[in-house]
């Protein structure tokens, strides 16, 4: 329902009379202006639309209002929605100006009118349907531009060429079977300038490979705390691993350590509700991420520090499906990364900046913000955080080692969504004679049903430029790193999608070190055998498609 309500705001052909509206229309989308010739012939081969409108009155400042009669035009015209396009884009822009769009596209989405058009979904799926898809709709409204007060994102090929321009401005340039620029200290201050901080000597760092090794040295590190327990996470589950986790925080509350838990606030509206209730009534503060001039932004980082000194970051939610503690529950394929040293107390105090963000107007204490760092081991390590809004700190960095390798590149990404610098400096890579191996979601493996055809299709785009392309056999693939020449590693929360750029806060582990990042390439080269060779498009089942033609021009920074 939703796309044919989008497919007709974007695709339905426009009059020649209203073309600078529509063109204006289009603009807003990022879509190229259509000609008063291609507007003359696709008018001519639709029924046409009654452009007059009948103006709003003030009982449309009810977001009710707005939702039923959406939801009737949708109704009385399923297949024919070009006759009332007129009215919806109407209701939609007075919506947005009015404040109300989420709201009135939630209780369209509920109208038994509508439900019958949604897909197939079990209820908890459905409700994160409902949740999500009117606020992906509003951010995507709001970045282009076109919403007044709101300056609009950077576009992304604007955004590519000056990335892919910084990349290029550097004194160093990598070439094939020489020493990677990944050894180079001169490079290094480059890629330490994208991170906005320095690697840093005196870390131990160990890799956590899928939910029992991760979750293992959770509740070791959490029954051996002595002072502190805080917990990053994008999602917090109501099964067996979210009520081991609460039972052990609300333990260690009662022993007297300070215990915090943050949470992203949209995801928390509908998911744990139940454990983060039980939590804070046993006094455990629980912080609920939202940043009120970004209202579509989430926190999607992951991080747990005990004591200040030791410090997990990665994939992994509290849920069963990470952990694997529930054995009927899915089991996911995930990494994480254990660490102590002085990326430990960043951690500490990246948590102590977030928490600090929504502490007053929650009704929390602030939290000191400054831990010193101490020595643990002989890893330099940088731990990279990353917030919308600003230049994507993980992305520069990681597309700086990438300008910098000389053999080999090996991404392991749930979500693997080109954007045109990142493809710029894979088959510049590749041209180079560096192999590049990409490990990513099959159509079968992927969670995400919105996200199947752009990974689907970017997938087949590195296959046809000469990348070793695979794709995840059973069970979804949720891990994120990358690791270059042998000599560099990347662990932590970021996806190679346009979401974790415009909107998402993200934690990454940058290292140095041969002897983790040769664990890291063992990790993936086995994940390589529970995974297919991709060698093009039709072996993906890659299409003209015009859905996802939509998705990719309507809802690109949403994905």
């Amino acid at each position: 329902m939703i796309k044919i309500l989008l497919a007709l705001i974007i695709f339905a052909a426009p009059a020649a009379a209203q073309l600078e509206d529509v063109n204006t229309l289009r603009s807003s989308f990022g879509m190229a202006p259509v000609s008063a010739e291609e507007a003359a012939r696709l008018d001519a081969a639709l029924p046409k639309a009654n452009p007059v409108q009948t103006p709003l009155g003030p009982e449309y400042n009810n977001p009710k209002k707005i939702s039923d009669e959406l939801a009737q035009l949708i109704n009385d015209h399923p297949k024919t929605m070009e006759k009332v396009e007129h009215r919806v884009i109407q209701l939609l822009a007075h919506a947005h100006a009015k404040g109300m769009l989420v709201p009135a596209l939630e209780m369209m989405l509920r109208n038994p009118l509508v439900q019958k058009f949604l897909p197939p979904l079990p209820p908890n799926k459905r409700e994160d349907y409902i949740k999500k898809f009117p606020r992906m709709i509003a951010a995507q409204l709001e970045n282009s531009g076109e919403v007044p007060g709101k300056p609009g994102a950077e576009g992304w090929d604007k955004m590519s060429e000056r990335h892919t321009a910084i990349m290029k401005s550097s004194r160093y340039k990598a070439t094939a079977k020489a020493p990677s620029l990944m050894s180079n200290s001169g490079y290094l201050a480059e890629v330490e300038a994208m991170c906005g901080t320095k690697f840093k000597a005196g870390h131990a760092v160990t890799p956590l490979i899928d939910g029992p090794a991760s979750f293992g040295m959770r509740e070791k590190l959490m029954r051996e705390a002595k002072k502190s327990i805080m917990l990053m996470t994008w999602g917090y589950y109501d099964d067996v691993t979210g009520k081991a986790t609460r039972d052990l925080l609300i333990a260690k509350k009662k022993e007297g350590l300070d215990v915090k838990v943050m949470v992203d606030g949209n995801i928390s509206n509908f998911l744990g509700m139940e454990s983060l209730k039980i939590l804070e009534d046993a006094g455990v503060p629980v912080g609920r991420f939202t940043d009120q001039a970004r209202p579509y932004d989430g926190m999607h980082s992951k991080l747990l520090i005990v004591d200040g000194e030791h410090a997990i970051a990665g994939g992994m939610n509290i849920g069963d499906k990470y952990s694997h503690m529930n054995p009927s529950a899915h089991k996911w394929r995930d990494t994480d990364v254990l660490f102590s040293g002085p990326s430990a107390a960043d951690a500490y105090n990246i948590f102590g900046y977030t928490w600090n963000l929504v502490a007053r107007s929650q009704g929390h204490s602030l939290m000191y913000v400054g831990a010193p760092a101490a020595s643990a081991g002989n890893v330099q390590a940088a731990l990279v955080y990353q917030r919308g809004g600003q230049e994507p700190a993980i992305y520069l960095s990681i597309l700086k080692a990438i300008y910098g390798a000389t053999s080999s590149i090996n991404i392991e990404n749930a979500y693997f969504v080109l954007i045109p610098s990142l493809k710029t400096a894979l088959t510049e890579a590749i041209s180079r004679g560096v192999q590049v191996t990409i490990l990513s979601n099959s159509a079968q493996s992927n969670n995400e049903p919105i996200l199947t055809a752009p990974i689907m299709e970017s997938l087949a785009e590195m296959a046809e430029a000469g990348a070793n392309v695979y794709v995840k056999n059973g069970e979804t693939l949720h891990s994120k790193f990358l690791t270059v020449d042998g000599v560099f590693a990347t662990v932590g929360s970021y996806n190679f999608h346009p979401k974790s750029i415009r909107h998402e806060r993200e934690v990454n582990l940058h290292v140095l070190d041969r002897q983790f990042t040769s664990k890291m390439e063992a990790t993936f080269q086995n994940d390589l055998r529970s995974a297919t060779r991709v060698t093009g498009a039709a072996q993906l089942g890659v299409a003209p498609n015009p859905l996802s033609f939509l998705t990719r021009r309507y809802m690109f920074d949403q994905l």
